[in-house]
């Protein structure tokens, strides 16, 4: 608790004595990854434990029952009409998990992914249908975001935004069996997963982590070498990204940076490097996600370091 109680000071820090941080929940392992659910339920995936949590209430999540377990790294959640979806990374599917429980035997949605994690869907257009979207990692260091309407099998997905470089997985959140050969080396190199996405006023944006971009997908996609030539990079100068979320009344997205421990936040139409951005709050430990409560006062920050939720008010 001393270590969580200096992070506590520091990131009070921030914004010069303004910002608030508490504790929210704790007692967690490894949490990755949250979402409000439509009926406002906030859940968040324990991607080593292999379990999701309702956190709505907070507290000592040490002896909480799980909303769904028996998962192979659960990571991103995603609400889809009236299922509730996850990214299984270590089992390489899209699942649902709409009825909670033991989910080693739920349907999938979608199979035969590599290394999946980040899951987002497109507001559906015209009365079309919902696009939905999954990062892959196809290898150490290239990555992909896939189309997977629809859901089904490799044959029935379409390439979106192809050749995004990355560097391979963290040793330790990954089984071991996965770990690369001197992954001391790798992990000090800043290893990362597939790249995370958002859904940012009906459209899609991306992450290049090392590159510290975040980048606006064309409506039809392409390679992430064209991007720049095509204007769509809409931040740069910044440190490894991770996840990312579009607050619901400033009109900026809000990114966690997990090795500097802190939160920056982006305005898409004010493309520029944003390096000498101070951050809106710091010192946490291996941030990896951050959400909003409805008023767009509140933001709910994923601690994978320390195993914690927390609780970040006036920040704005």
């Amino acid at each position: 608790m001393a270590i969580i109680e200096e992070s506590l000071a520091t990131a009070r820090r921030g914004k010069v004595g303004r910002v608030n941080v508490e504790l929210f929940a704790t007692n967690l392992h490894n949490p990755t990854h949250m979402e409000w659910t439509p009926d406002g339920r906030l859940l968040v995936s324990e991607h080593t434990a292999g379990r999701v949590k309702d956190i709505t209430a907070g507290g000592d999540m040490r002896d909480a029952k799980p909303f769904a377990y028996g998962l192979r790294g659960p990571s991103s959640i995603l609400p889809l009409g009236d299922r509730l979806l996850i990214s299984e990374t270590w089992s390489d599917c899209v699942t649902d998990i709409t009825s909670g429980g033991d989910a080693s035997g739920a349907g999938r949605y979608a199979t035969e992914l590599s290394s999946p994690y980040s899951l987002s869907a497109l507001p559906p257009n015209d009365g079309a249908e919902q696009r939905v979207f999954v990062s892959e990692r196809f290898g150490r260091f290239r990555g992909q975001i896939t189309e997977i309407t629809g859901g089904g099998v490799r044959s029935d997905f379409k390439p979106y935004i192809t050749d995004v470089p990355v560097r391979t997985t963290v040793p330790g959140r990954a089984p071991i069996e996965f770990w690369p050969d001197k992954w001391e080396f790798y992990s000090s190199a800043v290893c990362e997963d597939a790249p995370w996405h958002t859904v940012y006023q009906g459209a899609l944006y991306f992450e290049v982590a090392h590159l510290g971009q975040i980048i606006r997908a064309p409506e039809d996609g392409g390679v992430h070498a064209e991007l720049e030539d095509r204007g769509c990079i809409v931040a740069w100068g910044l440190d490894r990204i991770g996840g990312m979320k579009e607050h619901p009344y400033d009109g900026r997205i809000y990114a966690v940076q997990p090795e500097r421990g802190n939160i920056v936040a982006v305005d898409p139409s004010d493309k520029r490097n944003y390096c000498f951005d101070p951050p809106v709050v710091q010192g946490f430990k291996s941030p990896s996600c951050a959400r909003f409560g409805n008023d767009g006062e509140t933001m709910y920050v994923c601690d994978s370091g320390h195993g914690v939720i927390w609780k970040v008010t006036n920040f704005l």
